[in-house]
C-alpha cells in the first residue's frame, strides 16, 4: 500500500487496493461455494432478509439472497477456511494496519453476495461500529471482475467526518435517517463513485462513508463478492446507540465474531421468539434497533 492510498482513505473515507487477494485463494472460495453452498438444501441466515432460508436461484443460477457470517460455517469447514484464508490472512491485516495505524484487528462480520441485492445508501455506523465511533473498516472484496451491468458497489468520496445525518435530531428514526441520506444522494449524483473492481481488488471504506449498490442492468451478470467488517482489537464494539460485548472466537489467529448460529429447528425457534419480543409493544424502546443490534439492513 502506498502513502497516496493511505492519505486517500483518511481524506475521503475509502480507497481501492488493486490485486490484493491472490488468485489461488479466490478460486478456493469459489470452488467450495459452488460445490458445497449453492447446492445445499440447508437453510442459511441471510444478511439481506434477516432470516433463515434455503437458497433460491435466479434464472441464471445465482443465489438471490446474501449470506451472513460465512467465516464460521461449522457444517462447511472447508468453505469457511477458504474464506478465512482471505479475511484473516497476513495481507489483509497488513493493509488494515496501514490504513488505521493499529496493531491488530477483530473480524466482527462477514457476508457473501452472489447476485446484487440492491443495497440502499447508508453509513455503517448506525448498525456496526467501534466505541468511540468511527473506527470500523469495511473491506469489499471482488471475487470476479464486476461488470457494470451487475449493479456495482458505490461510495460517496468526501470527508466522512462532515456527513452526519443524525446528531442534530436526537431520537431520529431509522426510516428518517435513511430518507435523509437518500435525499443527499439524489441532490449530489455527481459525487457517486462506483469503481470498476477486478477480481482480487478490495474497496476499503470507513464506518462513516455513505455506500450502496447501483441497480442491476442485466441479471445475466453476477456480483460475486465478500464483505468483511473489522475493528481495531483495542476498541469496544457498538454502534451509534450503545456498546455491546462480543463473545469472540479465535480463528486463524484472529478474534472473530458470529452473530447468528447455523440453522437448526431450535435455533430458528429461538430467533423467531427473540424477534417477536423485540418487536412487541412491551419492548418499544428496543424497536429502534430494527429487530437486532447487528442487523445491517440490505447492505
Amino acid at each position: 500500500m502506498t502513502s497516496y492510498e493511505q492519505e486517500h482513505y483518511q481524506q475521503h473515507g475509502y480507497v481501492v487496493v488493486k490485486n490484493l487477494v491472490p488468485e489461488s485463494l479466490i478460486q478456493d472460495v469459489l470452488t467450495y461455494y459452488q460445490q458445497n453452498i449453492v447446492t445445499s438444501s440447508r437453510p442459511f441466515f441471510r444478511q439481506s432478509t434477516y432470516s433463515y432460508s434455503r437458497n433460491e436461484l435466479t434464472e441464471f443460477g445465482y443465489v438471490k439472497e446474501s449470506f451472513l457470517d460465512i467465516h464460521d460455517y461449522q457444517s462447511y469447514p472447508e468453505f469457511s477456511q477458504s474464506v478465512r484464508d482471505i479475511l484473516c490472512g497476513s495481507r489483509m491485516q497488513a493493509v488494515l494496519k496501514k490504513l488505521i495505524d493499529c496493531e491488530s484487528f477483530n473480524l466482527v462480520q462477514s457476508m457473501l453476495f452472489d447476485a446484487n441485492t440492491n443495497t440502499h445508501p447508508h453509513q455503517e455506523w448506525w448498525y456496526l461500529d467501534t466505541i468511540p465511533n468511527g473506527h470500523l473498516t469495511i473491506a469489499w472484496i471482488a471475487l470476479e471482475d464486476i461488470d457494470e451491468r451487475a449493479g456495482r458497489f458505490y461510495v460517496i468520496p468526501t470527508d466522512p467526518h462532515n456527513l452526519d445525518f443524525h446528531s442534530d435530531r436526537p431520537g431520529i428514526s431509522h426510516d428518517e435517517w435513511v430518507k435523509r441520506i437518500k435525499t443527499y444522494i439524489d441532490t449530489h449524483p455527481s459525487k457517486i463513485d462506483a469503481p470498476a473492481l477486478k477480481r482480487g481488488d478490495i474497496l476499503f471504506l470507513s464506518s462513516r462513508t455513505i455506500h450502496g449498490s447501483l441497480p442491476t442492468i442485466d441479471p445475466a451478470f453476477s456480483r460475486k463478492s465478500i464483505t468483511a467488517h473489522y475493528i481495531p482489537s483495542h476498541y469496544q464494539f457498538g454502534n451509534l446507540f450503545k456498546q455491546k460485548a462480543l463473545a469472540y472466537k479465535e480463528l486463524n489467529n484472529t478474534l472473530c465474531y458470529s452473530a447468528h448460529p447455523e440453522y437448526s429447528i431450535l435455533n430458528q425457534l429461538r430467533f423467531k421468539t427473540d424477534r417477536f419480543l423485540r418487536g412487541s409493544a412491551l419492548l418499544k424502546p428496543v424497536r429502534q434497533f430494527k429487530a437486532s443490534f447487528l442487523h445491517s439492513e440490505n447492505r
